[in-house]
């Protein structure tokens, strides 16, 4: 049986079963209590999209080798998100304003108001998050993610970054697997 898991997924249904204390999700539960829900070696893959950023600085470097153990020896944990090196080189070549640039590492407060856990705790680049998981024993490469059209209002000076909205904001890509 191949077993797949989308932490941080919404909805019901398809190829991952869902895990968020969202009540839609197909497994309601703390995506950083992976015991609750699966267990070591048992893993195909893990896909998080948008969702590693929200994983508490605190707890980052447990999640991903607690993600490691559960995976079977092959499985993977394939991880989108926005590329913060991409954005602030955006940023430094004049594409984007400051504030552009900064909302999608610093979550906005109004976006943060209805749910804490919608706060970021980290960035990464592609070529870092790579080292993280070369770091903690698995093989690592980049794939193409495509991108997410900004629209992030400023809490403060709005027209500041409305101006900017449906500008690509680049994705990295990164695909881990356990080798041992």
């Amino acid at each position: 049986m191949i077993l797949k898991y989308d932490l941080g997924g919404i909805g019901k249904g398809g190829e991952y079963k869902t895990v968020n204390l969202a009540e839609s999700a197909d497994i309601n539960k703390n995506i950083i209590d992976l015991n609750s829900f699966c267990k070591d070696g048992s893993v195909d893959e893990f896909f998080l999209s948008h969702t590693l950023e929200h994983i508490p600085v605190t707890e980052y470097k447990n999640f991903l080798l607690n993600m490691k153990t559960k995976l079977k020896v092959g499985g993977t944990i394939k991880i989108l998100q926005t590329d913060a090196g991409k954005l602030i080189k955006m940023w430094l070549d004049g594409i984007v304003s400051f504030r552009v640039m900064r909302a999608p590492i610093f979550t906005p407060a109004t976006r943060c108001e209805s749910n804490i856990l919608q706060q970021h705790q980290s960035m990464w680049s592609e070529e870092e998050l790579i080292r993280d998981f070369e770091a903690i024993g698995m093989k690592a490469e980049t794939f193409d993610a495509g991108a997410w059209m900004y629209d992030l209002e400023d809490d403060i000076i709005p027209e500041d970054t409305e101006k900017y909205f449906g500008t690509p904001i680049p994705n990295l890509g990164v695909i881990a697997q356990k080798v041992i």
